[in-house]
């Protein structure tokens, strides 16, 4: 997100897809957490985890990168344009609820509405209808890299996010330069007025 005011949001169509390490079933223990939650802190202490380590197979495993499982839902059929239309519209409507509460502490602090951006970490469920669920949104996504497949899609999303936002590497000869090039210019006065 870049602006609030208007709102200004960019979604990356990258990303990464969990899964569960063990299937799910109405039968099994309502407590086993490696069949209920996705969530790759707890799944990867499980003895079944299978690890990406091939940035090249990004379909293997435990998690897949966005692509390679929105990939798979292509190729048994899924309407891709239809499931991320519904995807877009949870996103909009979720970062919509909070929008007044970020424009007044803006204008309490009084921060210019271009002088910062956020990257949101959206955790959506996509049901058995592709129905997305928003399970929660990370005000600071891990940028963890505990394999090459989180080093290869985190690191394109940071690069992308600024150079989107016009961030640029910092030279600091040329911006000595330029500082020479400006005083030498200005006539910087020197000596007393007396």
């Amino acid at each position: 997100m870049t602006s609030y005011e208007p709102l200004r949001v960019y979604v990356y169509k990258e990303g990464l897809a969990r899964f569960a390490s063990e299937s799910y079933s109405t039968k099994a223990s309502k407590t086993n957490q490696f069949m209920h939650l996705t969530n790759y802190s707890i799944n990867k202490k499980n003895v079944t985890f299978v690890q990406n380590e091939n940035t090249e197979n990004d379909d293997v495993g435990f998690k897949w990168s966005l692509t390679a499982f929105c990939n798979h839902l292509e190729q048994v059929g899924i309407d891709m344009d239809l499931m991320w239309s519904r995807i877009y519209d949870v996103i909009i409507k979720t970062l919509a609820c909070g929008e007044n509460y970020v424009l007044q502490a803006m204008r309490k602090n009084n921060m210019f509405r271009l002088n910062c951006f956020e990257v949101f970490g959206f955790d959506i469920l996509i049901d058995s209808d592709l129905k997305p669920w928003v399970l929660e949104v990370n005000l600071s996504p891990s940028l963890a890299t505990d394999a090459p497949l989180d080093m290869k899609i985190k690191a394109n999303l940071i690069t992308d996010t600024l150079n989107l936002c016009g961030v640029r590497k910092f030279d600091r000869r040329k911006e000595s330069a330029n500082k020479l090039k400006f005083r030498s210019n200005t006539g910087a006065f020197t000596g007393s007025l007396g």
